[in-house]
C-alpha cells in the first residue's frame, strides 16, 4: 500500500499539470507568447536567419486576420495571411531590430471556438529611418480555433 499511494499521487499530479497545460486559456497565452516571439528581430540576426519565422507564423494566423491600431494607420484594416506573411518578410529585411514583451496579461476569456487575450505590452519596431512603435500598449487579440489549431483572427492595439 505505502507503494501506490505515491504512484497514484503521482499520476494525479501529472494528470492536473496535463489538464491545466492543455486548457484552452493556456494554449491561447502560449500561442500569444509565441506570435510575438515570431515578431521579435534580433539586430543581430541576419534576414535571412529572421525569415525562418515565416514558418511559424503561418500556423499562427487565420486566412484573413483584422487589425486595428492607433499609431501605425498602415497596419489598420482587414489582411489575407500571404498578405501579412509578405509583409513579415518586408520587416525581415527593413527592421534594425523589433521587440514585443508582455508585461501582463490582462484577461483571457474562452468562449467556445472563441478566445479574447486581453494585455499590455512593451513594443519596439526601430527601422532605418523612425520607431513606428515604441512604447506600452494595451493590446487585445482574438483567436478562434480551427481544426488545425487556434488562429489570430483579429489584433487591436492602442496606446493607454
Amino acid at each position: 500500500m505505502k507503494r501506490i499511494f505515491p504512484a497514484i499521487l503521482l499520476l494525479a499530479l501529472a494528470g492536473a499539470f496535463l489538464y491545466w497545460w492543455f486548457s484552452p486559456v493556456q494554449v491561447v497565452k502560449r500561442r500569444t507568447g509565441s506570435f510575438l516571439k515570431i515578431l521579435t528581430l534580433q539586430a543581430s540576426e541576419s534576414p535571412a536567419s529572421r525569415q525562418l519565422g515565416a514558418y511559424s507564423l503561418n500556423a499562427l494566423l487565420a486566412e484573413q486576420v483584422a487589425l486595428e491600431s492607433t499609431t501605425i494607420n498602415e497596419a489598420n484594416g482587414t489582411f489575407e495571411r500571404p498578405e501579412l506573411e509578405s509583409a513579415y518578410a518586408w520587416l525581415c529585411q527593413q527592421a534594425r531590430q523589433t521587440r514585443f514583451d508582455i508585461v501582463k496579461f490582462e484577461s483571457v476569456a474562452v468562449t467556445g471556438k472563441r478566445a479574447k487575450v486581453t494585455f499590455t505590452l512593451d513594443a519596439l519596431v526601430e527601422l532605418p529611418t523612425h520607431r513606428p512603435a515604441d512604447g506600452i500598449y494595451q493590446v487585445v487579440f482574438d483567436w478562434q480555433e480551427t481544426n488545425d489549431g487556434w488562429r489570430l483572427a483579429t489584433a487591436k492595439w492602442t496606446t493607454p
